[in-house]
């Protein structure tokens, strides 16, 4: 009983931030309104390129965001 409750109580406190990963390309085929942050080279040194999916019909949204926005507060950023 402590296993569970001890797992959701990790799963409630997890933060989204920690499940981020960059690709390397755009992917061909995305849900719509999933999210995904790619790192091609497109945006200026610091940014990444965030694309969100949309539904039928309607083009993607892109935009170049800091990566420390991506990783959020509490991450340890390297050198």
């Amino acid at each position: 009983m402590r296993t569970i409750l001890l797992g959701l109580f990790l799963t409630a406190v997890a933060q989204p931030c920690f499940a981020q990963k960059f690709l390397s390309f755009e992917p061909l085929m995305m849900d719509p309104y999933a999210t995904v942050f790619v790192d091609n080279g497109s945006c200026s040194a610091g940014k990444v390129l965030k694309v969100q999916g949309a539904p039928n019909n309607q083009r993607r949204k892109k935009s170049c965001v800091p990566i420390s926005d991506v990783r959020g507060p509490g991450a340890i950023r390297g050198k």
